[in-house]
C-alpha cells in the first residue's frame, strides 16, 4: 500500500466500519475479566477468547488495517522499550539458537505434513502449507496463489495459534518457568519523551512498510526504539496502559480472524487441526529443549521462541509472562523471514516438494 494512502482514501475509510469497534470493546472486556480472574497473560488471552466467542455469534468484525496497525505499533513499542544494554549483550547466543530454530521448523513442516497426509487424507500441498509454523500471512498468500484449500489451511493455522496463546501461559506458570515482574526502579517516561518515542516507532513502521517488510509496525518500532533504548537513550518506564492496549488489539486481531467461519466448518476440520497442533508443538518443544541444553539458552525464552505461533502473539505473550520478548521476537522474525522467502522460492525452484508429483 502506498504511504500516501495511509491517512486518507481507502485506509481512512476503513475506520468507519462499526463492527470492529464492538470487537475491540468485547476484547477489552475479555481482557479485564482475564485480569480479574488472574489468568496468565490476561489482556492477550482474555481478549482473544472474548473475540472468538463474538465471531462465533456472527457479530462484531475483523479489525481494519488502521486498528491492526495501531495494535502492531503499540506492541512493537512495548517490545522496543523492553530492550536494555544487557539484552543486546545476550545476542551472542543467538546465531546457534537460530540454526536450531531453522532445523526444528523444517522438521515440524516435514513431520506434521506427513501426519496430515497419512491420517487425515490431505493433499501434500495443503498439508505442507497447514504445517508451516508461524508466518501466517506469507503462508496464506502462497495458498491463495496456488489455489489451495484456503479455509481449511487457515483453520488449522489459527487453531494452533489460539491453542498456543490459550494453553502455553498456564503451562509455563504451572511449571515455574514464567519470569517475575520486574520492580520499577526508574521513573515513568515523561510526556515529551513518550511522544518522541511513539513518533520514532511510527516512523520506523512506515519506513519498514516502504521497504515492503512483513509486520512493519511491529518490526519498525522494535528495531528503531530497541536499538536506541539499548544504547541508553530515552530512559524511563514505558506506560503499561499503552502496552495493555497493544495486547488487547492483538488479541482482538487473532479472534477477529474467525469472522465468517462457520462452526460446522471448523468442527469438520477439528480433528486434523488438533492433530497438527500436538505434533507440531511437540517437535518444536523438543527442539527448544535441545537448544536450551546445548547452547545454554534460557528454557522459557526457548519454548516461546520455538513455539509455532505468530510473531506478534508470541512476543506479546513473552512480555506478559515477564520473559525477554526481544530475544523471543528475534527468533520469530528470523523464522518469518526464512519461511516468507524460502516457501515461495521452493515453489519456484522445486514445486514437487510442496505440490507432490503431478500425474
Amino acid at each position: 500500500m502506498p504511504i500516501s494512502t495511509l491517512f486518507h482514501g481507502t485506509y481512512a475509510d476503513q475506520l468507519k466500519r462499526p463492527g470492529q469497534y464492538w470487537t475491540v470493546l468485547v476484547a477489552a472486556l475479555g481482557g479485564a475479566v482475564g485480569w480479574w480472574l488472574s489468568i496468565p497473560a490476561p489482556w492477550l488471552t482474555g481478549a482473544m477468547a472474548a473475540t472468538i466467542a463474538l465471531a462465533a455469534t456472527g457479530r462484531g468484525g475483523a479489525l481494519s488495517s488502521p486498528l491492526r496497525d495501531v495494535g502492531m505499533l503499540f506492541s512493537g513499542l512495548t517490545l522496543g522499550a523492553a530492550v536494555t544494554p544487557e539484552t543486546l549483550q545476550a545476542f551472542v547466543t543467538v546465531p546457534l539458537s537460530l540454526l536450531g530454530l531453522a532445523v526444528t521448523s523444517l522438521t515440524v513442516m516435514i513431520v506434521t505434513s506427513a501426519v496430515l497426509i497419512k491420517f487425515s487424507g490431505w493433499e501434500r500441498r495443503d498439508a505442507v502449507l497447514a504445517a508451516t509454523p508461524g508466518a501466517l500471512s506469507a503462508v496464506m498468500a502462497v495458498a491463495v496463489d496456488e489455489g489451495a484449500d484456503v479455509p481449511r489451511i487457515a483453520i488449522v493455522q489459527l487453531f494452533r495459534l489460539v491453542m498456543l496463546v490459550a494453553v502455553l501461559p498456564s503451562l509455563l506458570v504451572l511449571a515455574g518457568l514464567s519470569g517475575s515482574p520486574q520492580s520499577i526502579t526508574q521513573p515513568a517516561m515523561d510526556g515529551l519523551t513518550l511522544l518522541f518515542v511513539i513518533g520514532l516507532g511510527l516512523a520506523g513502521g512506515i519506513g519498514f512498510r516502504m521497504l515492503n517488510m512483513s509486520a512493519p509496525f511491529v518490526l519498525g518500532p522494535l528495531v528503531v526504539v530497541g536499538l536506541l533504548r539499548g544504547a541508553g537513550f530515552f530512559p524511563g518506564q514505558y506506560p503499561m496502559a499503552l502496552a495493555t492496549l497493544g495486547f488487547v488489539l492483538i488479541g482482538a486481531l487473532i479472534g477477529g480472524r474467525f469472522e465468517g467461519m462457520r462452526a460446522r466448518q471448523i468442527a469438520a476440520i477439528g480433528p486434523a487441526a488438533l492433530l497438527s497442533f500436538f505434533v507440531s508443538t511437540f517437535i518444536a518443544f523438543i527442539g527448544a529443549f535441545l537448544v536450551a541444553h546445548i547452547v545454554g539458552f534460557p528454557l522459557p525464552e526457548a519454548l516461546i521462541a520455538f513455539a509455532p505461533g505468530a510473531l506478534e502473539a508470541m512476543t506479546a505473550l513473552a512480555f506478559s509472562l515477564h520473559i525477554d520478548p526481544v530475544i523471543v521476537g528475534v527468533h520469530h522474525i528470523a523464522r518469518f523471514m526464512l519461511i516468507g522467502i524460502g516457501l515461495p522460492l521452493a515453489m519456484k525452484i522445486k514445486p514437487s516438494l510442496i505440490r507432490g508429483k503431478v500425474s
